[in-house]
């Protein structure tokens, strides 16, 4: 008797460890948003000590060249999510819709300093830290 009832506390705990679908989806989607607002971050980081004379062209490239391949790794792992109820369909969209935002705006820094184009780098600024606020706003779901 003691035995089963060891074998339902056991049962009764890993089936509260599982969670409802939502919540582990809304936790791998607050999850990739923060890594992704780091690249961004990261990004906007990079144009602005540039702009501020305080970073040679070639690391900072680099910098954003890495940042665009780390973001671009998050986005294509999440974009194979399996969302399974309307609401984590709803958020599906909403985190691929702005992970493409962001990919966009780092990948149009990358261009532009590619072609020793700050000007066109600093115009990107904007883009970068609404996708870094959408990020940080979906980050917070898990909280």
């Amino acid at each position: 008797m003691l035995r089963w009832i060891a074998v339902g506390v056991l049962t009764a705990a890993f089936l509260t460890g599982c969670g409802d679908p939502d919540q582990k989806f809304r936790d791998n989607a607050a999850q990739t948003a923060r890594t992704a607002a780091s690249e961004v971050n990261t990004t906007s980081l990079v144009v602005e000590q540039l702009r501020a004379q305080r970073l040679w062209a070639q690391p900072a490239r680099r910098m954003v060249d890495d940042a665009e391949k780390n973001l671009g790794k998050t986005a294509d792992s999440f974009s194979t999510q399996q969302p399974s109820t309307e609401q984590s369909a709803r958020l599906y969209e909403q985190v691929n819709s702005t992970l493409d935002d962001a990919v966009s705006a780092v990948t149009a820094v990358r261009i532009a300093l590619g072609n020793d184009d700050l000007a066109a780098a600093v115009r990107q600024l904007p883009a970068l830290r609404l996708s870094g606020k959408d990020l940080d706003q979906i980050g917070e779901l898990a909280k």
